[in-house]
């Protein structure tokens, strides 16, 4: 679960990755982008003691890029033929990945777009990793521009795996678990959309 706003480290991971997104280079700049706090706000224990948070990713508060872009991903999956499994893999990746935001490279090195890809590791350009179907084509293992495996190489029988696991042996992330933990949002976004959106091939 996030933080409320004013318990957020001003330097939390959502404020480096807007920080990247727009393009704010020095961490004083970066420091002016997080919210303003009041000179007699009191700084508990709880928040002096609290762990970091991931600003965990909230379904019941996605804004209309968010909503779009899920249902973008749904509607290339259903074009290339994917049901819900392959469709949940591709999902909870892009929200681990990017919140669901078509983020612009140099966020995490020269990381870009709903899936982190890296033009540098041979995902695209830096224009074709922040191309929403190519990039959703790359994922999956079908994206001619891209050299890296995709789901379709490395998880031929995706559909008898654990989503997390297999949406892991994709990103290669040093936090693998995290996937998983975003199947409910995935299922929630598949019940709430899927049957809406029709197939898109380009």
């Amino acid at each position: 679960m996030s933080m409320p706003t004013a318990q957020r480290s001003p330097l939390s991971r959502r404020h480096l990755l807007i920080a990247g997104a727009l393009g704010i280079s020095s961490l004083a700049a970066l420091g002016t982008a997080a919210p303003a706090r009041a000179a007699d706000e009191v700084w508990t224990e709880e928040f002096m003691t609290r762990p970091e948070t991931r600003e965990g990713f909230d379904i019941g508060s996605m804004d209309d890029w968010q909503i779009d872009n899920a249902k973008f991903i749904i509607a290339v999956c259903a074009g290339h033929g994917f049901g819900i499994e392959g469709t949940k893999i591709t999902l909870i990746t892009a929200i681990v990945e990017s919140w669901l935001y078509n983020y612009q490279p140099a966020v995490d090195h020269d990381s870009g777009g709903l899936f982190q890809q890296r033009p540098s590791m041979g995902w695209g350009t830096y224009d074709e990793v922040r191309h929403k179907k190519k990039a959703i084509d790359a994922f999956l293992g079908l994206g001619a521009h891209s050299s890296p495996p995709g789901l379709l190489q490395i998880v031929p029988n995706y559909k008898e795996w654990e989503p997390g696991t297999a949406a892991q042996e994709v990103q290669r992330s040093a936090h693998p678990g995290r996937y998983s933990e975003q199947l409910p949002a995935a299922q929630a976004l598949w019940d709430r959309y899927a049957h809406d959106v029709s197939p898109y091939v380009g």
